[in-house]
């Protein structure tokens, strides 16, 4: 990772972008009041943000959820139905939970392939760190969601979570950022809005490494799994007032 972090802080110090701040893509390609760059000079970094990502050692994995779906599977109907108490209004967050479970999972059999154990570095998102943390902890119980066999390996391999705040420094992190800003575009079909930086061609090296070269989606099934809502339910929460 230092040498992954230290070749991230050259693409930065060549672009004249300041080392002692993260890289923030939005700030960095949509920003006017921080932009210093030309869409001529966007475009070459993206380019070479593009080759970086193809050649660091690198695993990706992109999850997308319909927030419309979801919401319709745990019987939300609309917006009155996260008044009440305090865990009325959790519902917000829970599409987190169960892509964050997802990534647990995941990570814990990665670890365990590789015979390591790992820390989590999440960026810091006000409302939904709260959220991570039940999860993980959810993810860690025997009664929780998941198969105990996963829940043994995230209890036994992910023994640490951090929360990054906008001015934390991580060239693991900011790439994330980058990565993540790119999918978003992809996912939500407005990819054309980024063509005059070719942002599409970061894209196709990211889909190039994800697992057979898909974004990961969240199933109907899965979400009355994870929830236990059995069809035409609620969420429990939902019953209380």
């Amino acid at each position: 990772i230092n040498t992954v972090e230290g070749f991230f802080t050259y693409i930065k110090k060549k672009y004249k972008i300041d080392v002692n701040k993260p890289f923030h893509s939005f700030e960095i390609f949509e920003s006017y009041f921080s932009n210093d760059l030309t869409p001529s000079e966007m475009t070459t970094l993206v380019e070479t943000l593009a080759d970086f990502i193809n050649i660091i050692p690198i695993q990706i994995k992109v999850i997308s959820i319909n927030k419309i779906e979801f919401r319709k599977i745990l019987g939300i109907r609309s917006n009155n139905d996260f008044n009440g108490s305090q865990k009325r209004k959790e519902l917000k967050e829970f599409p987190y939970r169960i892509m964050a479970a997802k990534l647990f999972k995941w990570f814990a059999d990665y670890l365990h392939k590789t015979g390591n154990i790992g820390q989590i570095i999440a960026d810091a998102k006000k409302g939904s760190d709260d959220q991570l943390i039940k999860t993980l902890n959810l993810c860690k119980e025997n009664s929780g969601p998941l198969k105990p066999e996963d829940s043994k390996l995230i209890k036994e391999k992910c023994t640490a979570i951090c929360f990054a705040e906008k001015s934390f420094l991580s060239g693991g992190l900011e790439i994330t950022d980058f990565i993540s800003y790119t999918s978003f575009f992809h996912i939500r079909k407005r990819m054309y809005e980024m063509n005059f930086i070719k942002l599409s061609n970061v894209w196709h090296i990211i889909r190039n490494i994800l697992d057979d070269n898909k974004v990961i989606k969240i199933s109907e099934d899965e979400i009355r799994s994870f929830f236990a809502i059995k069809k035409d339910g609620v969420h429990k929460y939902l019953n209380s007032p």
